[in-house]
């Protein structure tokens, strides 16, 4: 019960980019609305007044209790738009800011790609900006960012921020956790 109390916000990228598949089904989408509908369903029972979510490039629902409640907004596909990440994040830092002084706020990214601006271009060092200098204070802002890609080569600049960058945790897509845990541990 260690985030009992907090506020949880949770972002999906809905960019193009996510629609691709894997190199085994299912699509990176089908994970992403699977994992959402998980942990808005676990998290609304830490959140009292439920779990925000936002998308890279629509309106976001605010105050979700149950999955099945927004899973319509699953049933339109991602847009063609970009990856907007940090545009986002500063958004929620804007609209959350009466709440952080209250109550610890947990933002949750599902992403499988590279943070870009509104025009597409890469824009990997604002991110780690962002997390580094604009997310104060940063004990109170924790950050985890969910890769739902097998791509190690598109994300593997998150597995290195993770060791260094305070109160943020990476994490890979259940078969790409699998591989690294069975990597460490061996197979028996």
């Amino acid at each position: 019960r260690s985030l009992d109390g907090y506020e949880i916000v949770f972002i999906c990228d809905d960019s193009g980019d996510v629609s691709g598949p894997y190199k085994k089904a299912p699509t990176r989408w089908d994970e992403l609305k699977q994992t959402v509908s998980i942990v808005v369903d676990l998290a609304s029972t830490l959140d009292p007044d439920g779990v925000d979510v936002y998308f890279l490039n629509r309106e976001p629902l605010y105050n979700a209790c149950y999955a099945y409640l927004f899973n319509k907004l699953f049933i339109v596909e991602m847009s063609l738009g970009p990856t907007p990440i940090v545009k986002i994040l500063r958004k929620i830092l804007k609209d959350k800011r009466n709440q952080i002084r209250e109550r610890k706020l947990l933002i949750l990214l599902a992403t499988d790609g590279q943070p870009t601006d509104d025009m597409g271009k890469p824009r990997i060092d604002e991110l780690r900006q962002w997390l580094l200098r604009e997310r104060i204070p940063t004990d109170r802002i924790p950050v985890t960012i969910i890769a739902c890609t097998d791509d190690k080569d598109s994300m593997s600049y998150l597995n290195d921020w993770d060791k260094v960058i305070p109160n943020l945790d990476v994490v890979d897509d259940y078969r790409s956790e699998k591989e690294e845990i069975l990597a460490c541990q061996g197979k028996s």
